[in-house]
């Protein structure tokens, strides 16, 4: 009965055990790369110039009662703000969306082209790089952790930084990179999440892999039990 508990315990534990380490290796290079990597460099913090303080003409505004007219909401906030593409008007009703307006004209903000995507994307930019492309997208990538269309360019410095920007306002709304593409690849391994979100802290690989470590901890102490079982018979014979 030992002979054939040692059996398969020695099994379970070699083969088993080698899967759970190749991940506790993916764990630790990604743990490694993670922290190697400064997180402000992976969120592109130091590619995102600094915004120029701008006094908003308050005087030479369109009224909030002349905005919300022409707008046909009745907001139950507003909000007059400075963007790239000069001040607006943001007008939050009780229920539905907010609509933007200029600030200027009190009319909806014009749509702009690929050629303005691109001088509004270098506008914010700070580096050595600069934007050689630019493409309108019709949803935003999962990356981007936003929703509806982002005008998306891209930089040739040697990280490969990409700007996301708002459609109506050209603000930067996110950054990204090929070293963020690498953090997002070690932070999948880490939690075996391959959605598209990558945040599911509750993957069903990983409840698989933590259940195939509890075999390996158990076949492990029946191994130790055996060892340690024999090791008490053979002394015992050596003493009588």
């Amino acid at each position: 009965m030992n002979v054939r508990l040692n059996r398969i315990s020695v099994w379970l534990h070699k083969w088993i055990g080698l899967i759970v380490a190749v991940q506790i290796a993916f764990w630790v290079i990604g743990g490694l790369v993670m922290v190697a990597l400064p997180i402000e460099r992976v969120r592109g913090e130091h590619r995102l110039a600094e915004a120029p303080a701008v006094q908003l003409d308050l005087a030479g505004a369109v009224p909030l009662a002349q905005a919300a007219q022409a707008a046909g909401v009745d907001p139950a906030h507003a909000e007059l703000s400075s963007t790239p593409r000069g001040p607006i008007w943001t007008l939050s009703p009780t229920e539905g969306e907010a609509v933007r307006l200029s600030a200027t004209t009190g009319q909806p903000m014009p749509a702009y082209d690929a050629g303005e995507a691109i001088r509004l994307a270098q506008g914010q930019y700070r580096g050595p790089g600069q934007a050689i492309s630019a493409n309108l997208l019709a949803e935003a990538p999962v990356e981007t952790g936003r929703e509806g269309p982002l005008w998306l360019v891209d930089f040739n410095d040697p990280e490969g930084t990409r700007f996301y920007l708002d459609t109506v306002t050209g603000a930067v709304v996110s950054r990204r990179s090929d070293m963020w593409t690498v953090f997002d690849v070690m932070w999948r391994l880490h939690i075996l999440d391959f959605g598209p979100a990558g945040d599911n802290l509750n993957s069903w690989w990983l409840i698989l892999l933590a259940a195939v470590s509890v075999v390996v901890v158990i076949t492990g102490l029946i191994l130790l039990w055996l060892r340690i079982s024999r090791d008490i018979a053979v002394r015992r014979v050596r003493r009588s």
